[in-house]
């Protein structure tokens, strides 16, 4: 097959782009991509794409993403995860299940974020990362994120605790780092995420995490277009055609799935009654 995805359980203590090894191997090929990287100490959900089929990784990244982390209360670190170096401690940082609920209500819906120091993200061509190795301060603009789901994980404490789990569901762009040490400030203290966990990337779920590869129309369930073998040439030349009558189409802002002959041969964006290009698969 020289086309496809695979879905991987990423484990602790490992990059992103590692895991990506096994496919190149697997399906030997190099050109592999994925959507969504994982910090190296985190694990779960990585939907990686070779082929063709790469091209399809932006739609899969732009999707809501699930996780559960561990909230450290009482710690503050350089990387914001519990092994990174202590920048502050609070001997008082314990609370309550019940503050814990209400300070995670504040933070559902659209909010401001400032990402991570030791992150990816980019300023001047370099990582923000490699400027905090190296000890350099950077300021880092916040951006609006939006959370759709923050609770915690059933195991209520009788007692004031130091760690929380949590469930987040929320959008592309959210760092649980950076929301662990924002939900500790809102809480008087200082605080860290360990054990971050992606559960989910849109409808797919770490569950279905294996070694298998599964075809664009397995993961995303976006509408096929049937051709005709002379539309499918006009198609894959770049050229628009009009959609052949008495196909029901439902209206959506995604795009569409062009068959020929039973095979996905291209992505195309459906346009008052006619197929608009935009690649090839």
């Amino acid at each position: 097959m020289s086309s496809a995805f695979v879905l991987i359980d990423k484990p602790i203590g490992i990059t992103s782009f590692k895991t990506l090894n096994a496919v190149k191997c697997n399906f030997g090929t190099k050109r592999v991509g994925h959507a969504g990287t994982l910090d190296f100490a985190a694990s779960g959900l990585i939907v990686a794409a070779f082929g063709k089929c790469t091209r399809l990784l932006p739609y899969i990244e732009a999707q809501e993403k699930v996780y559960s982390f561990n909230l450290h209360l009482g710690i503050l670190t350089d990387t914001l995860e519990p092994t990174g170096n202590i920048l502050k401690q609070d001997s008082n940082a314990a609370r309550t299940a019940k503050e814990m609920d209400s300070v995670l209500q504040a933070f559902k819906g659209e909010i401001e974020q400032i990402p991570p120091a030791f992150s990816a993200i980019k300023i001047n061509g370099k990582r923000a990362s490699d400027f905090a190795l190296k000890g350099q301060d950077i300021e880092l603009k916040s951006r609006k994120i939006f959370i759709h789901k923050l609770h915690r994980i059933p195991n209520e404490p009788s007692q004031p605790s130091q760690v929380f789990s949590i469930y987040c569901k929320c959008s592309k762009g959210t760092y649980i780092r950076s929301l662990a040490r924002d939900i500790a400030e809102r809480l008087g203290t200082c605080g860290v995420a360990g054990n971050i966990r992606r559960l989910a990337i849109g409808g797919i779920s770490v569950e279905s995490a294996s070694d298998k590869p599964i075809l664009p129309q397995e993961l995303l369930s976006w509408e096929i277009v049937k051709v005709s073998e002379e539309q499918a040439k006009k198609i894959l030349n770049g050229m628009t055609v009009a959609v052949a009558s008495g196909q029901c189409l439902t209206a959506s802002e995604n795009p569409v799935f062009v068959s020929s002959d039973g095979q996905i041969i291209a992505v195309a964006e459906l346009l008052n009654g006619y197929l608009v290009p935009k690649f090839q698969l």
